[in-house]
């Protein structure tokens, strides 16, 4: 992976090669709990023209992992009729939400997915 320019809101970003091209990676740290789960959610699935789901529909799709920072979430989000997707992660402390989205072709997903899970579960930060 390799550090890039992203935008003021974003803590990190990250080029994210593989077979077919490049992936955007992106890492935003909010306050709070970030608006939660379903909202997130479904503002990721507006983003790639999806209709939203019902928080009993993204229970279902969501992986918990554990990392340094406790259990995390995880959802894949997938429009083939663009060819985008997203990978993602909702990684919430008493005191901040940290967003970390990967963008990129649907066919990346199986290759990228391993490492995106080690990086999310290895982020950590002290107060």
């Amino acid at each position: 992976w390799v550090p890039s320019n992203g935008s003021a809101m974003r803590s990190a970003s990250f080029s994210v090669p593989f077979s077919e091209g490049t992936g955007d990676l992106s890492v935003i740290q909010l306050g709070g709990t970030g608006g939660g789960l379903e909202p997130n959610v479904n503002r990721w699935r507006r983003q790639l023209n999806l209709e939203p789901l019902t928080i009993k529909e993204i229970e279902k799709k969501i992986i918990k992992q554990i990392g340094k920072l406790g259990t995390y979430y995880m959802i894949h989000i997938i429009n083939d009729k663009m060819s985008n997707a997203f990978l993602c992660a909702i990684i919430s402390t008493e005191d901040i939400t940290i967003f970390v989205k990967l963008s990129l072709n649907p066919n990346g997903i199986s290759e990228v997915k391993d490492d995106f899970i080690d990086f999310c579960s290895s982020l950590n930060f002290s107060k």
